[in-house]
């Protein structure tokens, strides 16, 4: 019985650890504005040291987004109904190389870019727009 619960503690504190990430792992947005109108195109600049995010807005359907996976640390996007917005980003470094003609996507689904995730703020992060 000790045996197992030695075992148990182990997997415990293997999984806490595992979502503690050094300081310069810390995922952060800053929009242009978290008050737009309708029409209106605003930045998200995401800050990581990770090569490689991918960008989420809820609701969707009134969104258009210039980047789904990018490596850019900007994105644009307009809200063409009013309402409140959350742009999300999940942060990850991923095993890409753009001077061989490799496919971004392909690289993010294969490198576990979907895969895990730990504590917003270390590997993702969000802000909310008020669409007016």
């Amino acid at each position: 019985m000790k045996k197992v619960s030695a075992i148990y503690a182990v997997i415990f504190l293997q999984m806490i650890t595992s979502c503690n990430k050094a300081n310069q792992d810390l995922v952060t947005l800053t929009p242009s504005t978290t008050l737009a109108s309708v029409g209106e195109t605003i930045s998200v600049i995401v800050s990581s040291n990770n090569n490689a995010v991918s960008w989420t807005v809820s609701p969707a359907a009134a969104v258009n987004k210039q980047y789904g996976i990018t490596t850019q640390k900007v994105n644009y996007f307009s809200f063409s109904t009013p309402g409140l917005y959350t742009v999300g980003v999940r942060a990850r470094s991923i095993a890409y190389d753009s001077t061989r003609h490799q496919s971004l996507d392909s690289c993010w689904r294969n490198g576990g870019g979907d895969r895990g995730g730990c504590k917003h703020g270390i590997d993702s992060a969000s802000v909310i727009i008020t669409v007016k």
